[in-house]
């Protein structure tokens, strides 16, 4: 019996008990360890249809997609035709921004590591035609930094749109092509896929909007549009996906021995490039990197219209797992799920991830925590309440018409100095981190939210 054989009912088991308990349509965990696979799955695709979640079920992985283009980028680096370090300007020569020193300094490199300071979210639609992410880059002439480049890290999805079609030039194929042929193709992965009309041919798992303890409603939009795709565009079932992270566990090797990456690229992916905000988080080439316990876990977390996904790998005990569902509400499925998987078949406690509390910072240090922040497309307030924080979260532009809304969460301070806080999501239920910049006692100069940067403007 293999390690992973003793605990597969009981797999089935847990995510059956947290999906009905937590009150979410559906959802799909796997896990991998030692070469040895099981997905677990639970619940229906779709609330008004009832179709169930079966293991082949695609999920929209969200950002899970940097990870795959990412490795992409380090394919079309290891044959020459993509520089890291070389300005993106001198190999895609439509790239402008508008800070002209920006449009100049930025490298690969800094898109993959989230440093290049763009605005994070220019999620404008651009069409579904192959040309949609060349007349995206187009578009991009009029968008400003939130921080010079290099100087900081900001989550940017602006950023792997752009090293999408820094592929597509250096391939001569669309961005859905490369995927398909230099990633999904090598390794079986047979329904990784990018296009809606190509998913029609499988079962398909739908967004839903809920609450924490709420009722599921179907998200009434389907996806994140075709200029968006490299960013967070990917739709796979669970076990795919762990294909794909088997990838970064064997040193580079699909799953019938042949080399989908080279083992130092591999290893150059993992290496931290800059310190996250959240405190236990860094920055690699498309990985986050934590601490589960002792050990490194390499992950990434995405949610898309109604759909939340997660992954971890953790290369030590050649185990990864993926939690994928089709709820709002889903993080705390995910969560649990991976508590289970941490403790059960990697050993580490599960609170080991977690940032603790702290006692709340003097009066005077709040006071100098309150302002306005802003980035691209949300504005947040953050004002003192009852001898704590309270931040007021307010959608505009792009966010607004997608239908994010205005949230209010209180703040607690987290262990790792008076600028670490953590909050409940409302539309989650799940303590989030909100980070402030500057130095402690002056006025904040920043504000971090889902590892965005705002800058203070008030």
């Amino acid at each position: 019996m293999s390690a992973l054989d003793a605990h597969r009912s009981r797999l089935d088991a847990l995510l059956a008990e947290l999906v009905a308990s937590h009150g979410i349509p559906g959802a799909a965990c796997g896990v991998l360890l030692d070469g040895e696979m099981h997905v677990a799955t639970s619940g229906v695709t779709n609330v008004e249809t009832g179709a169930p979640v079966i293991p082949g079920t695609l999920f929209q992985l969200g950002s899970i997609t940097k990870l795959y283009t990412a490795t992409l980028v380090m394919q079309a680096h290891a044959a020459g035709l993509i520089s890291l370090d070389e300005s993106v300007r001198a190999q895609l020569q439509e790239f402008s921004v508008a800070d002209p020193a920006a449009t100049i300094e930025i490298t690969p490199r800094h898109l993959l590591a989230h440093t290049s300071g763009l605005e994070g979210d220019h999620l404008i639609d651009t069409g579904w035609n192959a040309d949609a992410l060349q007349r995206y880059v187009a578009t991009l002439a009029g968008l400003g930094q939130i921080h010079p480049t290099a100087a900081a890290y900001s989550f940017c999805n602006t950023g792997y749109a752009v090293i999408g079609r820094m592929l597509e030039v250096a391939t001569g194929e669309h961005f859905d092509r490369v995927l398909r042929r230099r990633l999904a193709r090598p390794l079986g992965c047979t329904a990784t896929l990018t296009l809606p009309q190509h998913a029609l041919l499988h079962s398909v798992a739908v967004g839903h909007t809920q609450q924490p303890g709420g009722e599921p409603a179907r998200q009434p939009r389907w996806s994140i549009t075709r200029s968006n795709g490299p960013m967070g565009g990917v739709l796979a079932p669970a076990a795919e996906l762990l294909t794909f992270a088997a990838v970064h566990l064997n040193e580079g090797r699909a799953p019938d021995g042949s080399a989908v990456l080279a083992p130092g690229d591999v290893a150059a992916m993992q290496e931290i490039e800059i310190d996250s905000p959240v405190p236990g988080e860094a920055q690699a080439l498309g990985w986050t990197e934590r601490r589960w316990g002792d050990l490194v876990c390499l992950g990434q977390d995405a949610d898309t219209f109604g759909q939340r996904a997660v992954l971890r790998v953790l290369p030590e005990r050649r185990l990864a797992v993926c939690v994928l569902t089709n709820s709002t509400a889903g993080g705390a499925v995910s969560q649990a799920m991976l508590e289970h998987v941490a403790t059960e078949l990697a050993g580490v406690p599960p609170e080991a991830d977690k940032v603790p509390e702290a006692p709340a910072p003097p009066a005077e240090v709040l006071a100098k925590l309150t302002g306005t922040y802003h980035r691209l497309h949300q504005r947040v307030r953050v004002d003192v309440d009852d001898g704590g924080l309270r931040m007021t979260t307010e959608p505009s532009g792009v966010l607004q018409a997608l239908g994010v809304g205005t949230s209010v969460t209180t703040l607690t301070p987290l262990a790792g100095g008076d600028l670490a806080f953590g909050g409940i999501d409302p539309g989650t239920g799940l303590r989030e981190p909100v980070v402030f910049t500057g130095t402690p006692g002056r006025p904040a100069t920043g504000l971090y939210q889902a590892g965005r940067l705002h800058a203070r403007v008030g």
